[in-house]
């Protein structure tokens, strides 16, 4: 088994300095992520749930919308419990 590196030295410094990067601004993101989301309104967070699991454009080629459809089927599901 031959041990080959797929890239230069150059292109590992870059790969870690994108990784320290996202390292650090990752965290920030995600905390901004949550705050914004805290803030929506009931009605604001149903509009999206909605336009997330009936989306207004036709999935594109390729794309069945098996996992809205999934995300749909667990929605009911748990809607039937309460």
């Amino acid at each position: 088994m031959r041990s080959e590196r797929p890239f230069d030295a150059q292109a590992r410094a870059e790969t870690t300095e994108w990784l320290e990067h996202w390292a650090r601004i990752g965290p920030l993101l995600e905390a901004r992520r949550v705050a914004e989301l805290r803030q929506l309104t009931g009605a604001e967070s149903a509009r999206i749930a909605v336009e997330l699991l009936w989306p207004i454009v036709p999935p594109g080629p390729g794309d069945d919308g098996a996992g809205l459809r999934a995300m749909h089927d667990v929605l009911r599901r748990l809607a039937e419990r309460a």
